[in-house]
């Protein structure tokens, strides 16, 4: 894995945050702010269901480097050069606590077939260090 950097990364920042007003916890974009007395689901989601395990094989190491508390934002990318499928995963607030399991909201793309999905979601961590996705939908960029 590594990090995206330069130009690439300015554009995948300037294209997630484009039109956003954004506040830790992400707010409405994720759910309700409210807390809540449920538990975390304790299954790990793909980004689609289409995915491949070969790509969230590679997704998936990528979702846990882009997680980590230590990563100041920036996307980290993947791929998959069997399949011709790569993407990114990017987070976009701090690590936050949800029930008391540290939770951090991201974007991800997935590019495959000369298509990009986009989808915004959240991982935690649960019972072990692994970050799992709890949530994942579809998502586009807003209309100017």
């Amino acid at each position: 894995m590594r990090y995206a950097s330069g130009p690439l990364s300015a554009l995948l920042a300037g294209i997630i945050l484009a039109g956003c007003a954004i506040s830790t916890p992400l707010g409405p974009i994720f759910g309700s702010t409210e807390d809540t007395t449920g538990s975390i689901a304790s299954q790990t989601t793909r980004l689609t269901s289409t995915m491949s395990k070969a790509d969230w094989d590679q997704a998936k190491l990528a979702l846990q480097q882009a997680l980590d508390p230590q990563n100041p934002g920036r996307s980290v990318v993947w791929s998959n050069a069997a399949a011709g499928t790569h993407g990114s995963v990017t987070p976009v607030a701090d690590a936050f606590i949800e029930n008391k399991i540290h939770c951090r909201a991201f974007v991800a793309a997935l590019a495959a077939g000369g298509t990009i999905q986009w989808y915004q979601g959240k991982g935690c961590q649960k019972d072990t260090p692994q970050w799992m996705i709890i949530s994942a939908e579809p998502w586009a960029l807003p209309q100017a």
